[in-house]
């Protein structure tokens, strides 16, 4: 008996691959201080746009402000680059250079307040 086109079954289809699992991004970190690996653990607080990474080893702590898009990553790598520019050679002498500027600026702005507050 033959069968009419619209009475045989469907081919079957093959199955889809599957996706490939998108890689994680690490949340715990190596400290650069004390060198224990697996330390530090990254806090993301997006209420008050603050990134807070602390070691569990030595204690130390390091904020830095945030937004919707940034993730754990990202804010250790902003502490490495903070650390990197501190043991720069001559970091120290521009730090302490722009202090001092920053300093003497505001002296300058206070003695032009007095002196306007003295003309009154």
């Amino acid at each position: 008996m033959i069968r009419p086109p619209c009475a045989r079954g469907k081919k079957a289809k093959k199955k889809p691959p599957p996706k490939k699992a998108k890689p994680k991004v690490a949340q715990i970190f190596d400290c650069p201080f004390c060198g224990k690996s697996q330390s530090c653990s990254c806090v993301m607080d997006m209420d008050h746009a603050l990134g807070t990474i602390r070691c569990d080893g030595c204690g130390v702590k390091y904020d830095a402000r945030i937004n919707r898009l940034s993730d754990p990553i990202d804010v250790y790598a902003e502490w490495i680059d903070q650390c990197e520019a501190v043991n720069e050679p001559g970091a120290k002498r521009h730090a302490t250079e722009a202090a001092v500027a920053g300093a003497s600026r505001h002296e300058e702005q206070d003695a032009e307040e007095q002196e306007a507050d003295d003309d009154f």
